[in-house]
């Protein structure tokens, strides 16, 4: 399968993904955007970068950047995206991933314990994992909040699902 053929797949499979947990979601006019949609949780509108996962020494790994042509230079998507969505594309899960919170490179996102043991400054997978809305009175909220987490170099953060 070509790069362009995996990479729409796997944009339908995690557009499925956000309308089966109960988000709205639009898709932008015409071409150039550096997002693919945007996603509505009735209380905010966030950009999202679909992203194809690879599963690699217990890890799901995409890329945070974008590339033009064979080799060429990384371009970030600060400013130009909110969330990247990525897709396991051995199991069809997706995990939600904020453009700020990670660099121009590629993101690994731990789906099992490292053979040495290791939990400090790793990214697991499951705190990142996309979550059924749930409506309120006020609209909607994430089914759960996430534990916060500590990533090294970063402060302990509280997050919901989809963060602000």
């Amino acid at each position: 399968m070509q790069t362009r053929e995996k990479g729409n797949l796997s944009e339908a499979r995690i557009l499925a993904a956000f309308v089966a947990a109960g988000y709205l979601v639009s898709i932008p006019f015409g071409s150039g955007h550096k997002y693919d949609f945007v996603v509505d949780d009735s209380t905010r509108l966030l950009r999202v970068q679909c992203k194809t996962g690879r599963v690699k020494n217990g890890a799901l790994v995409f890329n945070a950047y974008s590339q033009s042509g064979n080799g060429g230079i990384k371009a970030s998507y600060r400013g130009l995206a909110d969330l990247f969505a990525a897709l396991n594309p051995e199991n069809d899960k997706v995990y939600l991933i904020p453009v700020n919170e990670v660099g121009v490179s590629d993101v690994s996102l731990r789906l099992s314990p490292t053979l040495n043991k290791q939990a400090q400054g790793v990214r697991w997978a499951e705190f990142y994992l996309l979550k059924p809305l749930v409506l309120s009175g006020r609209g909607a909220m994430v089914a759960h909040l996430l534990p916060k987490q500590r990533v090294a170099g970063s402060s302990p953060v509280a997050r919901s699902n989809i963060p602000s």
